[in-house]
C-alpha cells in the first residue's frame, strides 16, 4: 500500500484528495502546515509527499528539502497555483519528482503518485543491491548420496514453501549457510534478497546497527541514514548464523521482530515494518544455553519450531569421494582437472575432518596448488599434520588390547590429542578445528585423560 502525505492549507482540496486516493487503495495522511507535516513524517513511514508550494509557515520548497534530508528515498510532488516555470524547475532540481498546477485532475494526481512510487521502489531496490552485494557469497549445491544428506534434502523440501522459522544445527563447517540458501532458493521468496549475518563476528553495538539500521545523527559518526539488514531482507529471507552468540538485549529485540514484524531503528521514533522469513543456525546446544541463562527461553521456543541437523563429514564418509571430485572441478586451474591417487583418497576418507566440508574444500584447493603440473595428487600434497593425525589414530587403534572397550570420553580425548599433535600443540587452533571453545577444549582434555588415568591405574 502506498503511504501518501498531503500538505496543503486548503481544507476542501485536501479532503477531496484524501477521498480519491483512499478509493485508489492508498493510505493517506494530511497536514495543513509544514510543522504538522514534519510531525506526521517523524511518526509515520511515508512513501510520497504532495506539497503545496505556499504554506502558512514555510515555503513548500524548503519543506521539500527538510523531508528529503530526513528520508532521501522520499518522492515529492509539488502543487502550485502559480504556473511559474522557474519555481517548477527549482523544485525539480532540488529533488521533486514532478509538479502539478492547481486546479488539477484527481486522476492525474493519482497517476503521478503511482509513477513516483515505482521510482521510489526502484531506488530502494538499487540501494538494497548495493549494500548487499558485498555480503553475497557464491554457494555450492549439496553434494552427497548418503542417507543423512537425503534426509536433509527432504526436510528442506518440506519447510521451504512455508514461512516457519528454521533452526539449523551442526558443527562448524558443515554447511549451515548453504542449507539456509537452499531453503530460500526453493521458497516463494527466492526472487527477493537472501541476507546473512554472523552474530559471533560483531560487537553488540555494531550488531544492533547492522540489524536495525539507524537514522542520521543517531550517534557520533552517523552522518547518513543506513538501511538495516532486516529492512534489506524485506520480502526475502534473513539468515542469522551463530545465533547462540547473540547478546540477551539483542535477543529481546529480535524476538519482537519475530512476533510483530516491526522494529525501531537507532535514533528513530517510528516503527519500520518488514515481511521477512527467518532462518537461524548454531553449533551450540541452545537448550543448555537457556539453562545457563545465556539464551532467552522465549526466543528459543520461537525459533525451535523446525530443526534441521547437518551431519558432520566423518558421519557421512561415503560422500567424501563425491565432494572431492566436486572441489576438483571447482578449483581446477586452466580447465585442467586433476585426480587423487588411491592412497591419497584413502587418507582423505580416514581423516576425522574436525573442520568438516569447509576444511575438505581448503585441503583440496591446497593440494591442487602443491601438485603443480602433475595430473595426480599424492599424499605428499596433503598437509603433514593431516597425515600424522590419521597415523596416530591408526597406531592408537592397533595398540589397543583386543576386547578392551574405550569409554566415549577416552576416545574423544585420544582424538583431541591427535588434533593437538597435528597443529603442534596450538590449543587455540585445535579448538577452532574442533569447533569448540578453548575452555571446552581444556575441560574435555581434563575429563578424558582423567578417566584414562583411572582406567590405567585399575589395570
Amino acid at each position: 500500500m502506498i503511504r501518501v502525505l498531503i500538505v496543503d492549507d486548503e481544507v476542501r482540496l485536501v479532503e477531496a484528495f484524501r477521498e480519491k486516493l483512499t478509493e485508489d487503495g492508498m493510505k493517506v495522511f494530511t497536514a495543513f502546515r509544514a510543522d504538522e507535516a514534519l510531525s506526521v513524517f517523524k511518526s509515520e513511514s511515508i512513501d510520497i509527499a504532495v506539497l503545496d508550494i505556499r504554506l502558512p509557515d514555510m515555503d513548500g520548497v524548503k519543506l521539500l528539502l527538510k523531508l528529503k534530508q530526513l528520508e532521501p528515498t522520499l518522492e515529492v510532488i509539488i502543487l502550485t497555483g502559480y504556473a511559474s516555470v522557474d519555481t517548477a524547475i527549482r523544485s525539480m532540481k532540488l529533488g521533486a519528482y514532478d509538479y502539478l498546477t492547481k486546479p488539477c485532475k484527481m486522476s492525474e494526481l493519482s497517476n503521478i503518485i503511482s509513477k513516483a512510487y515505482e521510482k521510489k521502489m526502484l531506488q530502494v531496490k538499487t540501494i538494497v543491491l548495493q549494500e548487499h552485494l558485498h555480503r553475497i557469497e557464491a554457494h555450492d549445491d549439496f553434494v552427497g548420496t548418503s542417507q543423512s544428506m537425503k534426509k536433509v534434502r527432504s526436510l528442506i523440501s518440506l519447510v521451504a514453501p512455508t514461512n516457519t522459522p528454521v533452526l539449523i544445527t551442526g558443527e562448524t563447517g558443515t554447511g549451515k549457510e548453504l542449507a539456509a540458501r537452499a531453503i530460500h532458493g526453493t521458497s516463494p521468496r527466492s526472487a527477493n534478497p537472501f541476507v546473512a549475518i554472523n552474530s559471533s563476528t560483531l560487537q553488540e553495538t555494531m550488531l544492533e546497527s547492522e540489524l536495525f539500521g539507524y537514522k542520521k545523527g543517531a550517534f557520533t559518526g552517523a552522518h547518513d541514514n543506513k538501511l538495516g539488514l532486516l529492512e534489506i531482507a524485506n520480502k526475502g529471507t534473513f539468515f542469522v548464523d551463530e545465533v547462540g552468540d547473540m547478546g540477551l538485549s539483542i535477543q529481546a529485540k529480535l524476538l519482537r521482530v519475530l512476533e510483530y514484524s516491526a522494529f525501531i531503528k537507532l535514533g528513530d521514533t517510528k516503527e519500520t515494518w518488514v515481511d521477512t522469513r527467518f532462518i537461524f543456525a548454531t553449533n551450540k546446544i541452545l537448550k543448555e544455553e537457556v539453562e545457563k541463562g545465556l539464551f532467552r527461553k522465549d526466543l528459543f521456543f520461537r525459533i525451535n519450531a523446525f530443526i534441521i541437523n547437518l551431519p558432520s563429514l566423518r558421519d557421512k564418509r561415503e560422500d567424501i569421494p563425491l565432494l572431492v571430485n566436486y572441489f576438483l572441478d571447482k578449483f581446477a586451474r586452466g580447465g585442467k582437472k586433476k585426480r587423487f591417487l588411491q592412497e591419497a583418497m584413502e587418507l582423505l576418507t580416514a581423516y576425522e575432518w574436525p573442520g568438516n566440508v569447509r576444511e575438505l574444500a581448503n585441503v583440496v584447493e591446497r593440494a591442487i596448488l602443491l601438485s603443480d603440473v602433475r595430473e595426480e595428487i599424492i599424499t605428499d600434497d596433503l598437509s603433514e599434520w593431516m597425515v600424522k593425525g590419521v597415523s596416530s589414530v591408526k597406531q592408537s587403534d592397533e595398540q589397543q588390547p583386543r576386547g578392551r572397550i574405550l569409554s566415549l570420553a577416552m576416545m574423544e580425548a585420544e582424538y583431541i590429542h591427535s588434533v593437538l599433535s597435528s597443529v603442534g600443540g596450538n590449543k587455540s587452533k585445535a579448538a577452532r578445528l574442533l569447533g569448540i571453545t578453548r575452555k571446552n577444549l581444556y575441560d574435555k582434555i581434563a575429563v578424558g585423560y582423567g578417566e584414562k588415568g583411572r582406567k590405567t591405574n585399575g589395570e
